[in-house]
């Protein structure tokens, strides 16, 4: 009978999120035509984002409950699927999509050592601790802590590692909320943080776990989306093969290559790389001297580049005025 009542559950899940998925793909469709039509883009953030914060805060509502275990835990009845997408969710956040790509953009290669130990933390979880709470029947690790050592102590440092840890995230998390409702709606990054968080709340505050557990779920749709586009999309436009995991290695074997080249001065490209650098290196220097200056001379400094932007200004007006015939016959 529970084997059956469980398989009624994943069939009934399957169908939820199956629509889900199409009414995703039928908003977007949507929100494209809009554009199409000249909507103002800051119209189409607020309708996403009222949408977007609508869908969870209903999932939210429908999955509140006082048990607390399913609060908690969610019961202990997701399946392994669903329970993997909300997993992945949580890895693909605001921190992950965000503060990643923008670490890869400014470490380069460097920055998959980022990516390999923010992953292989999820899998150690996953492997070295998860299996322990769910034995154990506790709900946090405090709790299991508390239970498996004994005392007070074990779970006042396991609240102390959890607070830190959190805090740390959740500093990222925040920002990334504030960045993204700012960006969507034309808020002030302030008035987005708060807008954000709302939204969160109403997503979390009813159902705990059980409600973020579906919520997550429906966010890894709409996240492994807006990765798996562009990435298959590079791709095929690079090496023909529709599967980036496949083609990956092939990827940085031409990037490693395209290094080489133009950190080579011996190369065209390499000395044009140089060339480059070196400009950039001497507006780094005079900026970092002018600073100094600034710093060191004070108002001195202030007047005497007052002076040369007040002679520039005497030059322009002394200088003879264009010929508008001239420049629209030329």
């Amino acid at each position: 009978m529970a084997t059956q009542s469980q398989s009624a559950f994943n069939a009934q899940l399957k169908k939820f999120y199956g629509f889900y998925t199409g009414g995703f793909i039928g908003f977007v469709v949507i929100l494209a035509i809009l554009e199409q039509m000249g909507v103002p883009n800051k119209i189409l953030g607020y309708i996403f984002l009222l949408a977007t914060i609508g869908l969870y805060a209903g999932i939210g509502i429908m999955s509140r409950t006082a048990d607390v275990s399913e609060y908690y835990v969610a019961g202990r009845r997701v399946p392994a699927f669903f329970n993997g997408m909300a997993t992945g969710a949580d890895w693909m956040s605001a921190a992950s999509f965000i503060g990643m790509a923008g670490t890869l953009y400014a470490s380069g290669y460097d920055g998959l050592a980022f990516v390999m130990g923010w992953t292989g933390g999820y899998c150690l979880v996953a492997l070295f601790l998860a299996p322990y709470l769910r034995k154990f029947g506790q709900f946090t690790i405090p709790d299991f802590l508390g239970a498996r050592y004994g005392g007070n102590v074990p779970r006042t440092i396991g609240v102390i590692a959890a607070i830190i840890c959190s805090f740390t995230y959740v500093i990222a998390q925040i920002y990334g909320v504030g960045l993204i409702t700012s960006r969507f709606t034309g808020l002030e990054f302030q008035v987005g943080v708060f807008v954000g968080l709302a939204g969160i709340l109403v997503c979390s505050f009813l159902g705990g776990m059980r409600a973020v557990t579906w919520t997550q779920v429906a966010q890894y749709i709409i996240l492994i989306v807006a990765y798996m586009i562009p990435v298959v999309w590079l791709s095929v436009q690079h090496t023909g093969n529709p599967i980036p995991q496949i083609a990956y290695g092939q990827a940085l074997q031409k990037v490693t290559e395209k290094e080489k080249e133009l950190n080579d001065p011996n190369t065209v490209l390499g000395k044009a790389e140089a060339e480059v650098r070196a400009i950039y290196k001497q507006k780094q220097e005079d900026a970092e001297a002018r600073l100094k200056s600034l710093e060191a001379g004070g108002a001195a400094f202030l007047a005497e580049e007052k002076a040369k932007l007040e002679m520039k200004l005497a030059d322009l007006r002394a200088a003879p005025a264009p010929d508008a015939k001239a420049i629209e016959a030329a």
